[in-house]
């Protein structure tokens, strides 16, 4: 995968994000970390981590997390897309690369709740 860097991440991404807040565990290797999802869509998620624990573009990862009013686990291969400090944080975009079809269903539902929520969330367009 080429990765055009004179573009904006928002202008490389390929799909609407909603924005979404939860825990989401992190395992790199096996070194297991906490982080906070900022946004997500079927195909990809961008994460708050601590700011000290920096990681490459193309480093495999594992992601664990509970999809607010799912009520399931959801775990997915991922390869890190990008990953900078952001203030107190690192943030970093993960590009789903191993999802289960129940899974995938899972976040397609819960981007599309989000998008046509009345509580005003609207798509990230990042």
């Amino acid at each position: 995968m080429l990765l055009e860097r004179r573009r904006a991440d928002r202008d490389r991404r390929h799909d609407g994000r909603v924005s979404a807040v939860f825990a989401v565990r992190n395992l790199i290797g096996s070194s297991l970390q906490l982080g906070q999802a900022e946004d997500i869509a079927p195909t990809g998620i961008t994460l708050r981590r601590p700011r000290d624990v920096p990681v490459l573009p193309q480093t495999p990862l594992t992601l664990l997390f509970d999809l607010p009013g799912a009520g399931a686990r959801i775990r997915v291969g991922g390869l890190v897309v990008t990953d900078r400090r952001s203030g107190p944080f690192r943030r970093t975009g993960v590009q789903f690369t191993d999802i289960s079809s129940e899974s995938a269903a899972l976040l397609a539902e819960f981007c599309a709740r989000r998008v046509a929520s009345p509580r005003g969330m609207t798509m990230n367009p990042r």
